[in-house]
């Protein structure tokens, strides 16, 4: 379902593009609709049939977007940001007190599920031949490929929408013709990077790391930065 959001508005603007006066109508809308759920069906069966990195990865991709902007037109700000901050003291509590994490990433794995990211170290790198991960940290041996959950790509992302759906265009600096809530959405976005830069380098040491702390604590910093810097103040002028 979530693949099918995610296809709906693409495949019904191509139909529009294609003929704008033929699929205009009710009869775009119900074949873009049609076509999604034909094509999520398509990705679904590619995923149990070749559950390779890439597939993964695609379905993964698209899945994140459409639930980072239905999470993000869901929460307003302050929820956002409340969400953001207890989903990054989950995280550290269970990758770094219980570590339960690294069995629930482990178990993931095993299954292939569209839920991470798989960053491979080498070409000829297959998923389908991926390892047991807990048994690999276990044994200190070096991965062929990282993983990212999903939640660090989707958590960040929506304090980004929340902030672009529901802070006031009428009021704030605007730049380059950039409405005020795009920029903070997008300060907030660039605050996230810097915190997945951070996260990088501890990565890169080998050991698992929890990504929503920093990557959490980024998008907050930039949101709170860019507030000032765009509406002078630190409250968020809401709409409504």
């Amino acid at each position: 379902m979530g693949l099918v959001f995610v296809l709906l508005l693409p495949l019904l603007y191509g139909l529009y593009f294609l003929s704008p006066g033929l699929f205009d109508t009710d009869l775009g809308g119900n074949l873009a609709t049609v076509l999604a759920f034909g094509v999520a069906g398509l990705l679904v069966v590619g995923l149990v049939k070749y559950p390779e990195w890439y597939v993964v990865d695609a379905v993964g991709l698209a899945v994140a977007v459409g639930v980072t902007a239905i999470m993000g037109i869901s929460f307003g700000v302050l929820p956002a940001i409340l969400l953001l901050t207890g989903l990054a003291v989950y995280d550290a509590w269970a990758v770094y007190r219980t570590k339960h994490m690294v069995t629930l990433a482990d178990e993931v794995t095993s299954q292939r599920l569209p839920v991470l990211l798989v960053i491979p170290k080498h070409a000829d790198y297959k998923f389908s031949e991926q390892k047991s991960l807990k048994e690999q940290v276990a044994k200190g041996e070096e991965r062929e490929a990282m993983f990212i959950g999903l939640g660090d790509l989707i958590i960040p992302g929506v304090l980004a929408v929340s902030a672009r759906v529901f802070l006031r265009d009428d009021i704030g600096l605007s730049v380059a013709g950039l409405a005020p809530s795009l920029l903070v959405a997008l300060i907030t976005i660039l605050g996230s990077l810097v915190g997945f830069a951070i996260l990088m380098r501890f990565v890169l040491k080998g050991n698992p790391q929890a990504g929503l702390p920093l990557l959490n604590g980024g998008a907050i910093a930039g949101f709170f930065l860019s507030l000032v810097l765009v509406y002078g103040t630190v409250v968020p002028p809401t709409v409504g």
